[in-house]
């Protein structure tokens, strides 16, 4: 039987994979600090946890405040968690929640191969940790999430943001730049799909639809009857998703899950 245990439960995606799949399948909450390793050797003996997904982590922008504590929790904890997993005589699945970040800008759709070029400490420890888990271990999963979004996502992430500026009739300064956009409903069915499947390797997930951003705050401001206040800028950059190789291994997308949906 697959027993599938998540760090960083109470963080948005965690907590929605939870509530989303907790009975379709059964998930434990590790509840200790994901650097304590020693409290995270006992959890996965004691319940022989099968499967382990890692949500627990520092945001981009806590991680631009703090290096120091970026490194520790966003890389430091997932090598001893490697480490540990290496000295069990059966390995756990580890699914790790990277990001679309550690791409540059792209023309073109963006494959699970495409050049690499983080721009900012989030992304680069991402990477590293990415570095970490192909070289030293062999039943992972990564998992390159690009735009998550979803219902009592925190007010720093571009979303929630947007919605809040938008009631308080605040100036939007934007870019002509296009983004992927996932709802967070779909990320934990296709999390839900990896364990299941128990699909390896390195996966982009997205919606592998473009929108502007100007699209989107548009949307939004449909949504609550109320008309952004927007000042354009010429800047452009694009970041969306191939997905074909997710769909390669099976996944199907539901009517309209590729949609933007607020």
């Amino acid at each position: 039987m697959k027993i599938i245990a998540i760090s960083g439960y109470k963080s948005f995606i965690g907590n929605h994979f939870y509530k989303y799949n907790k009975k379709k399948i059964k998930i434990i909450h590790y509840k200790k600090d994901i650097n304590n390793i020693f409290e995270l050797k006992k959890f996965v003996i004691k319940n022989k946890i099968t499967h382990f997904v890692n949500f627990a982590g520092l945001s981009r922008l806590k991680c631009s405040k703090n290096k120091t504590e970026c490194m520790k929790t966003n890389f430091k904890s997932i090598k001893s968690i490697i480490n540990f997993f290496n000295e069990l005589n059966y390995k756990p699945m580890f699914i790790f929640i990277s990001t679309c970040h550690v791409y540059g800008n792209s023309n073109n759709k963006i494959k699970e191969h495409s050049k690499i070029s983080p721009n900012s400490l989030y992304a680069e420890i991402k990477l590293k940790s990415e570095a970490y888990i192909k070289k030293n271990y062999q039943n992972y999963s990564i998992l390159r999430l690009f735009n998550v979004y979803g219902p009592n996502q925190p007010k720093s992430f571009f979303i929630p943001d947007m919605i809040e500026k938008i009631k308080n009739n605040q100036s939007i300064k934007i870019d002509k730049s296009v983004r992927d956009f996932i709802h967070v409903n779909t990320v934990s069915r296709v999390i839900n799909f990896i364990i299941t499947k128990e699909i390896t390797g390195v996966l982009n997930v997205g919606s592998g639809r473009g929108h502007s951003l100007k699209s989107i705050i548009n949307l939004i401001g449909d949504k609550l009857k109320k008309k952004p206040l927007l000042k354009i800028l010429n800047k452009k950059t694009k970041i969306v998703t191939d997905i074909k190789f997710l769909t390669s291994k099976g996944f199907k997308f539901k009517k309209n899950e590729k949609n933007f949906n607020i």
